[in-house]
């Protein structure tokens, strides 16, 4: 007797893995990943392989939906530009690419859309979600760089039930001029970071390691993954401060990785110039070898009997701050 649930997968798992897109997505930081932990998005690009298996039928759920809302749409003569067909857009200076769901194209105005299906028990006061957000708005800035149009002014992110296709909610996305910009030294990072250790566990922050493909591979402990904390102090001078500060830090971490990215380019420049030295805008740029530091291998001491505990000292205690978002 044949099993129509493994039939029914097999032949789904099929489809899926013929879909071909028109960029090479493992290139680019996709829109619909950017809202997520960023060692995921690494392991998507870099070590694919050590995805493990994962029930896609909720990703499968979406399709439906959007392939329903916009068919429908179209007999409702709503003007569409991507009639649901996959066509992804690129911006190769920033490395940021995105599949939209379509665009309303009005004579005065194109409308992008997003699509998302919903479990019937989602807290809608939750929503939009902030990674749907901006999905959208990476969608929004790059139809609007990549197309030429009357103007794109906002989005829409609709939300269906996926118990009931007519159960939806919208929410009008402002447009954001200047996110690809902001988010290209996150991109970068993602697609140029060599080893995976060098970036944070995003995912524990927000309770994402549970649903991660790449938990095993990242040796992440799941059950230590944070929860969402209460929004008791929210509006508070401790509100503001913590807000002040996680902002800073994020600053600083995107500009760290874009001065490393440039750090790079210049050392390859010189060497391809053969040359250590060169002066170019009034800047001098020097590249010069540094003798590797000397270091105490403590574990090799004690496996040779040596005791170093008498030389040892300990500083003052001091205090740390750990400030993460956790939302």
């Amino acid at each position: 007797m044949i099993d129509i649930k493994e039939a029914t997968i097999r032949g789904r798992s099929i489809i899926e893995d013929g879909r071909v897109f028109n960029i090479d997505r493992s290139k680019y930081m996709n829109a619909s990943e950017a809202g997520g932990c960023i060692r995921k998005q690494w392991y998507d690009k870099h070590e694919p392989k050590l995805r493990a298996p994962e029930d896609l039928g909720y990703a499968w759920r979406g399709q439906a939906g959007e392939h329903y809302m916009i068919e429908s749409l179209l007999q409702a003569n709503v003007p569409l530009a991507i009639h649901g067909e996959q066509h992804s857009i690129a911006d190769d200076e920033t490395r940021i690419a995105a599949t939209p769901d379509d665009v309303i194209t009005y004579d005065d105005e194109w409308i992008p859309l997003e699509i998302k299906t919903i479990d019937p028990r989602t807290n809608r006061r939750n929503l939009p979600r902030d990674a749907h957000v901006t999905q959208l708005k990476i969608a929004m800035a790059l139809v609007d760089q990549y197309h030429d149009n009357p103007g794109i002014k906002r989005g829409l992110l609709v939300y269906m039930d996926a118990s009931n296709f007519n159960d939806i909610v919208q929410f009008e996305i402002e447009f954001d001029a200047g996110i690809l910009e902001r988010l290209a030294p996150r991109a970068r990072k993602i697609l140029n970071t060599k080893k995976v250790d060098n970036l944070d566990r995003e995912g524990k922050a927000n309770g994402d390691c549970k649903y991660c493909p790449f938990t095993e591979a990242c040796g992440v402990d799941v059950a230590d993954t944070k929860t969402k904390s209460g929004r008791g102090n929210k509006g508070t001078s401790l509100d503001a401060s913590a807000g002040v500060y996680i902002e800073l830090k994020e600053s600083i971490a995107e500009m760290k990785a874009t001065q490393d990215v440039v750090k790079e380019d210049l050392k390859r420049e010189l060497k391809r110039r053969k040359t250590n030295e060169i002066t170019v805008g009034g800047i001098e740029v020097k590249l010069t070898e540094t003798a590797g530091r000397a270091s105490l291998d403590k574990k090799a001491a004690k496996k040779a009997g040596i005791d170093l505990s008498p030389f040892e000292s300990v500083g003052a205690p001091g205090e740390r701050l750990d400030v993460n978002r956790v939302t």
